[in-house]
């Protein structure tokens, strides 16, 4: 564990303890397997509620530190979503203070690891301005956490023989790339954490094992990363950026943040309960009559909640046909 002073130990929900990014990776990507691999084998277990909302937990945890550390707009959004949701699981209101969420998510992260003072405020002294890290790939950086968590998800859920169709080894090259890219730009943040420098370092060497190339040193082994990173990306999003004022609304970005699962109260009236960030078509997505997912329909149900369906979406440069891919959210 890191003894320094990094950006997040500014905020007293992580000063007390001081947890380090590794330890934030492990348990986001745990809680996200957990709750994946209830949704697939149990969807009605009555521990999936509990499970979303550790989920949501964690994951805002690892976002709201990787933001402190980078101060990406990206990943700060991305947290306050995370509060948001968490305080209308905890059945709590989200009125009083714009920034309530966030504090929630702080404070319940600390109470977790036994920390219950409940202050989880940014600390009065705690100023810096020097420009922030620059991002060292394009992609926002919510969505290289959810590709990351999604990817650990499937490559252990591809081992087991309900999923025959998932390339399992695809899915532990892209979590070794993602987790590396996210050690490695923490690790650039905050010069002073050795510990996530060498974990990237490690994550790289991995990769290079993990692709039959030669070992390198410690730095080259953390560029290869993004080397790799920048092959698999998708370069459409690069070479052709959305517009500020995208059709999608998604101001440029890319993503639009969409509401993904709605409990039921009964007689057909569901309320938002998730929202993340979605892939922009540029305008509304129609959905192909054949999903082998949903039936057309746009949603799946489970007990008590309805989802959205996001493997028939169809864009404009499309044919109408059903797609399917494995969703860990």
């Amino acid at each position: 564990m890191p003894v320094g002073h990094h950006p997040e130990h500014a905020v007293k929900a992580y000063q007390d303890e001081r947890p380090s990014i590794t330890r934030l990776i492990l348990e986001a990507r745990w809680a996200h397997y957990r709750l994946t691999d209830a949704l697939e084998h149990d969807p009605d277990s009555n521990a999936v509620p509990a499970l979303r909302r550790l989920k949501v937990l964690h994951a805002g945890a690892l976002v709201d530190v990787l933001a402190l550390r980078t101060r990406d707009p990206d990943l700060y959004e991305a947290a306050r979503d995370h509060g948001a949701v968490l305080r209308e699981v905890d059945g709590l209101a989200l009125d009083d203070h714009p920034h309530n969420g966030l504090d929630h998510l702080r404070a319940q992260y600390a109470r977790l690891h036994h920390h219950t003072h409940g202050d989880a405020r940014r600390a009065p002294h705690a100023t810096d301005e020097s420009l922030p890290t620059k991002r060292p790939f394009r992609r926002p950086g919510p969505r290289l956490v959810r590709q990351m968590l999604d990817a650990y998800a499937w490559a252990r859920l591809g081992l087991t023989s309900r999923f025959p169709a998932v390339d399992v080894a695809c899915e532990q090259r892209r979590h070794l790339m993602t987790r590396g890219l996210l050690l490695d730009w923490a690790a650039t943040a905050a010069p002073a954490d050795n510990a996530a420098a060498a974990a990237a370092a490690t994550a790289g060497h991995a990769l290079r094992a993990f692709d039959r190339q030669a070992a390198l040193n410690d730095l080259r082994a953390r560029a290869y990363l993004l080397d790799t990173f920048r092959d698999f990306d998708d370069q459409d999003e690069d070479d052709d950026p959305h517009p500020r004022d995208c059709a999608g609304h998604c101001d440029g970005t890319g993503e639009v943040l969409t509401v993904l699962t709605w409990e039921h109260h009964g007689d057909d009236d569901y309320t938002a309960v998730h929202q993340e960030p979605i892939l922009c078509f540029g305008g509304p997505a129609p959905h192909a009559p054949d999903c082998a997912t949903c039936g057309g329909h746009g949603f799946t149900y489970t007990a008590s909640y309805r989802e959205l369906c996001l493997d028939g979406r169809i864009s404009d440069g499309e044919p109408v046909a059903a797609t399917v891919a494995p969703q860990g959210a």
